[in-house]
């Protein structure tokens, strides 16, 4: 008898083992399954995101042309005011066409940083003056601040540099307050041979809630803090995380309710060798 409970338990075993392989052989099917379709959809949807932005520029670049040519050959009033409309709208557009692109050539690795030569301080110069209109029209002050008193030159990808800077600087001003200031500092370290960046504002600050999403989604940032000039809403903090981490750096922040936030990274002066994202 006792036997007879044996074989029946050992055999009640061996059918619950084999349940149990089967369901676990079907359940990583299926798991393969599943990882192999979601593959299958990223790698469709950046195909599908490259192929829309590379036809998007032709057109954009088309109406950015003749935008210009109206806004510089008119004299009418109201011609020269819309065509200035126009032309600023399809340069943003533009910039988020491109910021798109980027960022599948950084999940593809095939984005390729150009290594130069240049003087740091006629970048940043070069940053103040694309968005000095903007931030005299919100009534924000945009100044430069640096430690450096003479020429220094680095060596980085100065459009990928100047695109973070962009980036960052527009966001500054965008959630910024009236009479706000917006400070792009420089910072040399003799010791390390690096330079740091920081676009500061006196905006309201961040709360925990939106610092939890602030590299994901951006819309977070824009709920909270509802702008008149919404002008570099959308990828800008997550791409230039990224290309900041190319470059050999780390884009990080300070915030403070009622005070601002400061995004900050340091870059060396002089790279390690290659040139590959």
């Amino acid at each position: 008898m006792s036997n007879h409970i044996m074989l029946s338990a050992l055999l009640g075993v061996s059918v619950c083992l084999a349940i149990a392989w089967v369901i676990t052989l079907f359940g990583n099917h299926k798991l393969r399954l599943t990882l192999k379709h979601q593959q299958d959809k990223e790698q469709r949807l950046q195909h599908f995101m490259t192929s829309l932005s590379h036809h998007l520029r032709t057109p954009l670049n088309g109406i950015m042309g003749y935008a210009e040519y109206i806004h510089s050959s008119s004299q009418e009033p109201m011609v020269h005011f819309t065509s200035k409309i126009i032309l600023e709208n399809s340069v943003e557009m533009l910039h988020l066409v491109n910021d798109m692109l980027d960022m599948n050539k950084i999940k593809e690795d095939q984005l390729q940083l150009a290594l130069s030569a240049f003087d740091v301080y006629d970048l940043l110069e070069s940053v103040r003056q694309l968005h000095q209109a903007r931030a005299t029209r919100l009534n924000v002050q945009l100044q430069i601040s640096t430690n450096q008193r003479t020429t220094l030159k680095m060596t980085t990808d100065p459009y990928r540099l100047r695109q973070v800077l962009n980036n960052l600087v527009d966001n500054a001003i965008t959630y910024n307050r009236p009479k706000g200031e917006v400070k792009l500092q420089l910072m040399h370290d003799d010791a390390d041979n690096t330079m740091t960046f920081t676009v500061a504002d006196t905006g309201p600050g961040m709360s925990r809630e939106v610092q939890a999403q602030l590299f994901n989604d951006q819309t977070a940032l824009a709920a909270e803090f509802p702008a008149k000039d919404k002008a570099g809403i959308g990828l800008g903090l997550t791409l230039s995380r990224q290309l900041v981490r190319l470059m050999g750096g780390k884009l990080d922040y300070r915030t403070e309710l009622g005070v601002g936030s400061s995004f900050y990274f340091t870059l060396p002066i002089h790279p390690p060798s290659g040139g590959k994202a």
